[in-house]
């Protein structure tokens, strides 16, 4: 039985620590807590645009009333003949019971009601959007983290190095101080390097820690370990991503959407213009008990087919301050539309650009690291033999670490920035590419 159990941790253990790849911490984020709420906001957009649809359906309506009268209806009768009217003749009872089965059909609301339908429609189809919307900006916000921890892991490899370089140089330099060929201000100021790489070290290992607690929080479970950056081979258009980002992009389109909506909103303030015709027919009965059998004094059946027709002629001219409120909305709304795509434009250019400057910057990256290689081993051997001082190889050591955390560094931005520049064109352009969603 232990044995199980300790075979069961030891699953575990190795599930936890397996490294996640990009593109299963994309599809990770459709479960999430955000992802999940969207959707409901979307079920409950559904659900108000069939509702809205149901509006144009006959209603049927069953009422049934009861009360209890202080008097019982009474009338009195007036003859020409006679001064006076006549006693007080019963009409009714002092316990009325009332009640019908009524079918209703709107005819005719102005168009308000198909200007609602279109409005619920239009509502639908915004927060899909919106959904999407957000999805994009949860992949933005992943792919700057997943960038992110992927430099401060090579950060971590190349302090590594650099701590292990300073300790072989340590133990070199206790030797010869030793053997008195230095003197103990070398081997002290190397011992300084050290401890200062080492907390170096610790410190970057935070920083990821930190990171991995960040990308854990947008997921709503653990991240432990993630695996290299994906490989970016397909090149990009700078036409193609404008025109994806003002086809496709999903804040522009729901945008769009909006103004759609406002102009249905201007026919839906013309709809009090017109009148509005209802149809109805009901099966409706009366009594002096539940059993509706009449009340001995009128008839019991009070059926009826009919209609009936309303229409404001005047209301202050409210009317026509309402659909010019309207129109302005919507003329509002289409500057808005014009504005946000000649943003769209901007942030796509200037993230292209971006990207080109950080792949030339990369490749000068590249050549300092190696120039710094050969002067640390340059520095090294010539420590060795005596000619270089221990500040020396501290320093070379030191440029060596930050020159290939720089290199790493750049990839990586290179890496988030091909990403955020997918991204801003939109969702589809970003899961076409081989980098991002697939397998």
């Amino acid at each position: 039985m232990r044995r199980d159990r300790l075979i069961i941790l030891l699953l575990a253990a190795g599930l936890s620590a397996h490294a996640e790849s990009y593109s299963q911490i994309l599809r990770a984020l459709d479960k999430s807590a955000l992802m999940q709420s969207l959707r409901e906001n979307e079920r409950a957009a559904t659900l108000q645009s069939r509702a809205a649809q149901a509006e144009t359906l006959p209603r049927l309506d069953l009422d049934f009333s009861a009360a209890r009268l202080k008097e019982i209806p009474v009338m009195y009768l007036h003859f020409p003949a006679l001064p006076t009217p006549t006693d007080a003749l019963p009409m009714g009872s002092d316990t009325p019971f009332n009640g019908s089965l009524r079918l209703s059909y709107p005819l005719f609301t102005g168009y308000a009601l198909s200007a609602k339908i279109k409005e619920s429609e239009l509502g639908e189809a915004i927060a899909r959007l919106k959904r999407l919307d957000a999805k994009r900006n949860l992949y933005l916000q992943t792919a700057r983290l997943y960038g992110a921890v992927i430099a401060e892991k090579a950060a971590v490899k190349a302090q590594k190095a650099a701590l292990k370089a300073i300790k072989a140089a340590y133990k070199k330099a206790k030797g010869l101080y030793e053997t008195g060929l230095i003197p103990p201000s070398e081997l002290y100021n190397i011992e300084a390097q050290t401890y200062r790489f080492e907390a170096d070290l610790a410190e970057t290992k935070s920083q990821k820690e930190s990171l991995l607690n960040r990308l854990s929080a947008l997921l709503g479970r653990p991240v432990e370990k993630i695996d290299p950056l994906p490989k970016n081979q397909t090149p990009l258009s700078l036409k193609k991503l404008l025109r994806d980002a003002l086809r496709n992009r999903e804040d522009l389109a729901a945008l769009r959407k909006e103004l759609a909506l406002s102009q249905s909103g201007v026919t839906l303030a013309k709809s009090r213009l017109y009148p509005t015709v209802i149809l109805a027919a009901a099966l409706a009965r009366q009594g002096d008990s539940p059993a509706l059998d009449g009340d001995g004094y009128t008839n019991a059946d009070r059926s009826y087919v009919g209609a009936s027709v309303s229409w404001n002629l005047f209301h202050g001219g409210s009317d026509r301050y309402t659909i010019e409120a309207a129109r302005a909305q919507a003329l509002s709304r289409q500057w808005l539309v014009n504005d946000y795509e000649n943003r769209i434009k901007a942030e796509v250019k200037n993230a292209y650009l971006r990207l080109k400057t950080l792949q030339k910057r990369v490749t000068s990256a590249q050549k300092e690291r190696v120039a710094r290689e050969a002067y640390w081993r340059l520095t090294k051997g010539r420590f060795e033999n005596r000619l270089a001082s221990a500040d020396e190889l501290s320093r070379a050591t030191a440029d060596l670490a930050a020159a290939r955390a720089k290199e790493s560094a750049l990839e990586s931005e290179i890496f988030t920035q091909r990403q955020t520049l997918l991204l801003t064109a939109g969702l589809k352009t970003f899961s076409d590419q081989p980098d991002t969603l697939k397998p």
